[in-house]
């Protein structure tokens, strides 16, 4: 507890509060760039390292029990010793290392509700936002982003916040009824993208949510008959299209329909460019910051920028996180991310099966539209992206109390306030909310 004095009174905070506050800030902030956002930020970051080292003894055994996340961020900060551009790799390192912590710092005290509540508030302000701005769609409807692939994509996390909100009966009724309504303006807005990418992420957080809740309504034969009728269902399903339908490419099909070509949109020729700079620095890449050089002549980014039309400032990638990792920190910098990720993926997907709780389901949602996203978008681990820290904290979340299985999970499955039962042992770590 710490006190604040305003107009003379003194108001009692708790750490708990305060912490809440601070990520959902973060949250807000992160969520899309604004005009002077680093007056914020900045000084976020610098509580959130300071905090970080307050309470280092505390967050020990949970670092010691996920040394994974760190392999990355060192991995990049030796790109340093082979990299050309030292500056941008030195400051980009750091600033990488920090967005780890903040993921510690932001579950210390926190459990997977407040996270989820933090999401909702910062996903709605900026969608409702964007329906101010663009109410009625078009084709140049982007709301407050940059571009309508931006907005679907914020638009599916605000309706992964609001679905597994309005579904969890740990949220108080009026909160959950905030939800639905988010969840409706999320539904509109993803329509005004009109963004396939977005309208498949959406059904697929929607599969997965009622999957998994489909874990608690059955158990045993009768789940495996659900699993199973669902499954044949979808093989005569897929049987009679392409009975009735001699020539069918789904995928041309899926992308024609929303007025995309089959190399989406030029994705593919951009990943032969990776390709080929992969061909000729296999292993330890050229370094972050080191191939997207425009402004020589002579580079391959250059012939690039010039065959799509960019402008030589305009920021460009290779829609993948996967390739954009290849060429820039080699096929062992990509391992060390893919290992990373199937960690958090590993965590999260056993608590949202043996609970079957909707903090686990979000989270769940969270991370397979984070790796679905990667294939044709970069951000994947990257310094401060929203969706890979979500993935970060909800691998956290199972690491907070103690090394049995059943109170690991209970961050999942105790109610808002609810202390996790404290573990016998060396190691003071209940992970309950101080």
């Amino acid at each position: 507890m710490f006190s604040l004095s305003f107009s003379g009174r003194h108001y009692r905070v708790s750490e708990e509060l305060r912490d809440h506050v601070l990520v959902t800030l973060w949250l807000i902030v992160t969520f899309k760039q604004f005009r002077y956002d680093e007056l914020i930020l900045y000084p976020l970051a610098l509580y959130f390292l300071y905090a970080f080292l307050r309470d280092f003894p505390r967050l020990f055994p949970i670092i010691a029990r996920s040394l994974v996340l760190w392999l990355y961020p060192a991995w990049w900060l030796l790109s340093f010793s082979w990299g050309a551009d030292t500056g941008h790799i030195l400051k980009s390192g750091m600033q990488l290392v920090l967005t780890v912590m903040i993921c510690y710092c932001s579950i210390i005290r926190l459990g997977p509700r407040q996270i989820m509540l933090s999401l909702l508030i910062a996903a709605g302000w900026f969608g409702i936002l964007s329906f101010l701005a663009s109410p009625s769609g078009g084709v140049a409807a982007r709301g407050v982003f940059s571009s309508k692939n931006s907005l679907g994509t914020a638009m599916v996390i605000l309706w992964i916040a609001a679905l597994c909100i309005a579904l969890d009966k740990g949220f108080a009724r009026p909160i959950r009824l905030i939800a639905v309504a988010a969840g409706l303006l999320a539904l509109r807005m993803i329509q005004v993208a009109n963004s396939a990418t977005a309208v498949l992420l959406a059904l697929a957080a929607l599969a997965i949510a009622c999957t998994v809740r489909a874990r608690s309504l059955f158990s045993g034969p009768a789940l495996l008959a659900a699993l199973f009728l669902l499954f044949g269902a979808i093989t005569v399903l897929a049987a009679a299209i392409s009975l009735y339908v001699p020539v069918f490419d789904p995928v041309t099909q899926v992308l024609g329909a929303f007025g995309k070509d089959a190399t989406l949109t030029g994705r593919t020729v951009l990943w032969q460019y990776a390709t080929d700079e992969i061909v000729r620095r296999p292993y330890l890449g050229i370094g972050p910051g080191g191939f997207w050089t425009p402004e020589d002549g002579l580079s391959t980014a250059r012939r690039i920028y010039e065959e799509f039309h960019k402008k030589s400032y305009a920021h460009f990638s290779f829609h993948s996180s996967f390739y954009e990792i290849a060429v820039h920190l080699g096929l062992i910098g990509l391992g060390i991310v893919v290992v990373t990720a199937l960690w958090c993926l590993f965590r999260i997907a056993r608590a949202a099966l043996m609970t079957a709780a909707m903090p686990a389901v979000f989270f769940l949602c969270i991370t397979m539209i984070t790796l679905a996203r990667s294939f044709t978008e970069v951000g994947l681990m990257a310094p401060f992206a929203q969706l890979s820290m979500l993935m970060t904290m909800g691998a956290l979340l199972t690491l907070k109390s103690a090394s049995r299985p059943a109170t690991e999970l209970a961050p999942y499955i105790l109610p808002p306030g609810s202390r996790i039962p404290a573990r016998r042992g060396p190691v003071g770590m209940a992970g309950a909310p101080s």
